[in-house]
């Protein structure tokens, strides 16, 4: 029912917005705006899931008992046993409806449907750009692998083609500092053998 998300029609994947009353968005926050949810954070407080006996109970911000239609919105996200330091949103309308860590400590999301539909049609939509805009990008990185030293341009078109040619995941510092799982621009110099022109 509550799944894990992506971007939605019309709307670019790290889009920022200014709300009419001037207020600065991010892309999240207008995504949730779009999708007609609210934005919330697991840094607020939120609902406590307890292990109780076979199962759970569950406590709200303010330490009570959840109400039985609460507790039936937060059987409907299906959050894996297994999960530690969940954190339920108390708002049924929050863009995220549940975190978690899993078995190997990563932290982990629910979202709520209407927000996976919205970010899943921006970042499908995007697809078609990206494909036409391909032919391009791969002339412009052989341009720049021609390069002599090491320019900018030379690096990143390295980073690019490896990209391209490897499959491997991007990366980002924030994951690879919470997961210990890495991406091409979070490598370090342990994950890397290089035997003369060889690089494994």
């Amino acid at each position: 029912m509550l799944q894990k998300s992506g971007m939605s029609p019309g709307r670019p994947a790290g889009e920022d917005a200014v709300s009419p009353d001037g207020v600065f968005k991010n892309g999240a926050q207008s995504s949730a705006d779009h999708a007609s949810l609210s934005y919330v954070s697991d840094a607020e407080p939120g609902i406590r899931r307890l292990k109780t006996g076979k199962g759970f109970s569950y406590k709200g911000p303010d330490g009570r008992t959840v109400s039985d239609a609460t507790k039936a919105r937060i059987e409907a996200i299906v959050i894996p046993p297994a999960w530690t330091d969940v954190w339920i949103s108390p708002d049924a309308d929050g863009h995220i409806q549940a975190t978690g860590r899993d078995q190997r400590g990563r932290k982990q999301y629910r979202y709520h449907p209407q927000w996976a539909e919205e970010r899943d049609g921006a970042k499908y939509s995007s697809l078609v750009a990206f494909a036409e805009s391909l032919p391009d990008l791969r002339h412009r990185v052989d341009s720049d692998l021609r390069r002599r030293g090491l320019p900018f341009e030379r690096v990143v078109a390295a980073v690019v083609w490896l990209l391209d040619n490897t499959m491997i995941r991007v990366g980002n510092a924030a994951y690879a500092r919470d997961n210990k799982s890495f991406g091409l621009t979070t490598l370090r110099d342990r994950h890397v053998d290089i035997v003369g022109s060889s690089l494994r």
